[in-house]
């Protein structure tokens, strides 16, 4: 059946109370409730499953250890089990002096008796005696008029009274009485005055000292109207009764509209003294009244609540197990989620609200002040529930910057300055992404560890500083720096030597003079790591890769390649020294990295100087296994240089190698695609290769297919060098991989960039499967 278009065919709304000068609006509490758990009772009738009686005594004894003071325990008359729990607790001496254990009885002469047979024995006893009064109840479920039942709540409660008078004669029991207005919100206000009246009167005991006093339970047992109205409801009740002083006004909501929290705060404002209710709303349909929201929502007002949650998991463990039934994740206070922000927004206001909190806390305590909690999206600090700072920031994919680097400063101790936020965001929200899920903490640190190379035993780096000194001297009244130390790169070791105007640059110089790695500082960080004890410096480190001419590689510039580092030491040169070989590890990649020798260095310039090719690092290991070669034959440096060139460079008139005639290129009609035509020498002879692709490499590389076997490419550099005699010339530098996966490499030059690479591109291709053309 649908939902109805005019639902006020089907249902009445709620009828106000005329109450024209309502107080409670202009009220603020300034204490806590009474506060009763009865989730022994109330909450237990309304499991599934309800708890056996060691569930409940280790609920009683958890229930007592928050600090409540009056506890409902069972409807003794109800069943034997709720008999023999309630004889359990007096027999065994669980009830502590201090607490009142509550009993609840309807109306029925046989069942109070029963009642009082349970509770025999016990020092401090409130019978909750009810019955309903709201029309619906008498006129359908009793058939009897208002008349009719209010001498049904005075004889029972006449009856009570003889049996308490009994008791404390016998037993030195202490007593009191909660009458329950069973319907109470849909009941005639005046009618519930009626009532109410006659029931004290017919207890006759009510006084004006707290124990004397009469409770009235006042319960939405079924929320039918708003908050304000319950408000209104009980503000009449209180302003109704006469001898407000010898009273106890109790409210006992019901969530059925969702609004139990409200019902009852505004109830407390118009004139209530008492709450019932359970831990974390559990109840019959929408369940009872919160308690644990109602305690820490006054304790956010700096209103001491009475109870304690101090280890709120502790309570979250205990309701739990006894009842089977789950918190959920965004339960108020206590739900795992409640402390945790996912948004990037968020997390950046908390972060920064730690922050300033921080520094705000530090002048209250120099002046003696209170350190008043405010952080933004966290109306309570989580460490008075006993819980940590370690989940209030999580990350998603809706995590930003700031959350990212409160995680890295709570773990790391390390304060991570903003552009090295945004590269760490950048790799945190890819890692995200690629999983489909939240990252731990724990995860983030292992990832920031392992991305800036932080850790080299659990994350091993491909280059590592092992032993390294920064001496400072003067020469010529000018300050240098040397730095001297011992690097390991790709697991072969060597010493490095460089001097400069500062640690940094003079490490720079030394790694560039071994390893043809040219890096340049672009911007540097230095901060005191956030743990006080370490007296570690934190360095950051943003270099940039620069070549000796500008290049091409893959087509794109390789000029400006920036990187941040982070490196950690006790000094601040080391420090910084560590941010840059971070940076370094970072920015290498898969890429070789070539140790210079004495005599690759030598040949390198010979190379450089008198060819006029700048080597790039990629083949600086073929040619380092050339000088190794050489050294054995007892080749100088000159012969070394000249048997590189013949080995990689293109030489038209080598007849013995591979040579680039001509080529055309023509754009195929239609389409992108080109058609390339060319005629190539191999040993001695021409041949002919054609082929149609979206580039002239790539076209010769499928006619060379056919010669020696399929090849692809993995590098392109182009570097523009200046020849005196020649004017400007392209030095084109090609790296293939075969099927073998063997990398090979080829060199051409020409005054035109596409013949230099067609040229380097032969070249290289004839070196594949360990032959030549």
């Amino acid at each position: 059946m649908p939902m109805l278009t005019d639902p006020s065919a089907k249902y009445d709304p709620y009828t106000p109370i005329d109450l024209p000068n309502r107080q409670w609006p202009k009220r603020r509490v300034e204490r806590h409730p009474i506060w009763l758990s009865t989730d022994l009772r109330d909450g237990n009738q309304a499991l599934a499953r309800p708890m056996t009686t060691e569930q409940k005594r280790m609920f009683f004894r958890h229930l007592v250890s928050c600090n409540f003071k009056e506890i409902e325990v069972a409807y003794p008359s109800s069943s034997e089990t709720e008999f023999e729990f309630v004889r359990s607790l007096i027999d065994g001496g669980d009830i502590p002096d201090d607490v009142w254990i509550q009993v609840m009885t309807p109306a029925r002469a046989e069942l109070i008796h029963r009642t009082f047979e349970a509770i025999a024995g016990a020092r401090k006893v409130i019978i909750s005696l009810f019955n309903a009064t709201a029309p619906c109840f008498r006129e359908v479920v009793f058939g009897k008029s208002k008349e009719e039942i209010i001498e049904l709540a005075t004889t029972h409660t006449k009856l009570v009274r003889s049996l308490v008078d009994e008791h404390r004669e016998k037993y030195g029991a202490k007593f009191r009485l909660v009458y329950g207005v069973e319907a109470f919100s849909q009941t005639e206000p005046e009618y519930v005055v009626e009532i109410c009246t006659a029931v004290k009167n017919a207890w006759g005991l009510a006084g004006k000292a707290m124990e004397d006093r009469i409770m009235y339970n006042l319960p939405s047992t079924v929320e039918i109207a708003p908050p304000n109205h319950y408000a209104d409801q009980i503000e009449y009740f209180c302003t109704h009764m006469e001898d407000r002083d010898e009273i106890v006004v109790s409210l006992h909501t019901h969530n059925d509209r969702g609004t139990a929290v409200a019902a009852t705060e505004l109830g407390v404002l118009a004139g209530a003294d008492r709450v019932e209710g359970c831990l974390f709303g559990n109840g019959e349909r929408s369940g009872n009244v919160d308690l644990v929201t109602l305690a820490l929502n006054l304790y956010t007002q700096g209103i001491p609540c009475g109870l304690n949650f101090s280890n709120i998991q502790d309570t979250i463990d205990i309701v739990t197990q006894c009842t089977s039934l789950p918190i959920h994740p965004r339960h108020p206070y206590a739900g795992e989620l409640v402390f945790t922000a996912f948004s990037g927004s968020h997390q950046d206001a908390i972060k920064k609200g730690f922050e300033a909190q921080a520094v705000r806390h530090a002048k209250a305590a120099a002046e003696g002040l209170p350190l008043k909690w405010s952080i933004p999206y966290l109306p309570l600090d989580p460490a008075d529930l006993g819980r940590t700072y370690e989940a209030v920031i999580r990350v998603n994919s809706q995590s930003g910057k700031g959350g990212i680097a409160y995680i890295i400063r709570k773990h790391l101790h390390i304060d991570l300055p903003r552009p090295v936020q945004q590269e760490f965001y950048r790799v945190v929200q890819r890692q995200v992404d690629r999983t489909a899920r939240e990252m731990t903490a724990d995860e983030i640190k292992a990832t920031f560890t392992s991305y800036y190379h932080l850790d080299e035993e659990k994350f091993p780096a491909r280059i590592v500083l092992s032993k390294f000194a920064v001496i400072q001297t003067v020469r010529d009244g000018h300050g240098v720096t040397t730095f001297q130390g011992r690097m390991t790169a790709d697991g072969q070791s060597f010493t490095l030597r460089g001097e400069g105007s500062g640690p940094l640059v003079a490490f720079l110089a030394a790694v560039e003079s071994r390893t043809r790695l040219r890096f340049a500082a672009v911007e540097t960080h230095e901060r005191a790591s956030l743990d006080p004890t370490s007296g570690d410096i934190v360095s950051f480190v943003l270099l940039v890769e620069t070549y000796p001419a500008p290049a091409i590689v893959n087509g794109e510039s390789q000029t400006q390649v920036p990187t941040w580092g982070v490196g950690v030491d006790t000094d601040k040169a080391r420090s910084l020294i560590r941010a840059a070989v971070s940076a370094m590890n970072k920015r290498l990649g898969n890429r070789p990295v070539a140790v210079v020798t004495g005599g690759t260095k030598e040949v390198l310039r010979i190379l450089n100087d008198d060819y006029g090719l700048p080597v790039p690092r990629g083949m600086q290991d073929v040619l380092s296994e050339l000088c190794t070669a050489g050294d054995v034959e007892g080749l100088s440096p000159e012969q070394v240089a000249a048997r590189f060139v013949s080995q990689f460079c293109h030489m038209p008139e080598d007849a013995k190698g591979a040579t680039l005639s001509s080529f055309s290129i023509a754009k195929v009609p239609f389409c992108s695609q080109l058609r390339f035509q060319a005629i190539i020498t191999l040993h001695g002879s021409e041949k002919q290769v054609e082929a149609v692709g979206g580039d002239a490499v790539s076209c010769l590389l499928v006619g060379l297919g056919h010669l020696i076997g399929s090849v692809a490419l993995r590098e392109v550099q182009i570097v523009p060098r200046v020849q005196s005699a020649k004017g400007l010339r392209h030095v084109a530098f090609v790296q293939l991989e075969s099927e073998l996966q063997e990398a090979v490499y080829g060199i051409g030059i020409d005054d035109d960039m596409t013949t230099a690479m067609l040229q380097a591109t032969l070249v290289a291709a004839g070196n594949c499967n360990g032959h030549r053309l």
